[in-house]
């Protein structure tokens, strides 16, 4: 939990202080981070270092099920390959990959990629369902 007069750069998720313009570590400009697009700051959001972060966004993006997400998803599993639960919770979502365009290419990555056993084949059952 942030104290009340510090919050997150939208850029490098350093913590800054509330009524900073740029943030003090990477110069990002935090008005800059407003005229981005809701999709573009969750997709971002998927590189941010805390777990619960990545779930929420996560669990926004499966329900939104744009174009691009399912390969975004997918990425963010191979990149934190340690949170298990968090790569489970991206392929439950995919089962479902008719929904999602590139579903089942993402489920492919996973099932050939991902650093961890359990989680390739989660992601092998998933696609055999099809």
């Amino acid at each position: 939990m942030t104290p009340q007069n510090e919050t997150y750069c939208m850029n490098c998720f350093s913590l800054i202080p509330l009524d900073a313009e740029t943030c003090p570590v990477c110069g990002e400009s935090v008005s800059n981070w407003s005229a981005h697009d809701f999709r573009e700051k969750l997709f971002h959001a998927l590189d941010h270092p805390a777990d619960e972060v990545r779930m929420r966004v996560i669990a926004i993006l499966v329900q939104r099920h744009e174009a691009g997400t399912a390969l975004k998803l997918a990425e963010c599993a191979l990149r934190h390959p340690m949170s298990y639960e968090e790569s489970m919770l991206i392929i439950n979502a995919l089962k479902d990959a008719e929904a999602f365009p590139d579903g089942w290419r993402a489920l492919e990555i996973l099932a050939q990629d991902h650093a961890s056993h359990p989680v390739r084949m989660a992601a092998e059952v998933a696609l055999n369902r099809r």
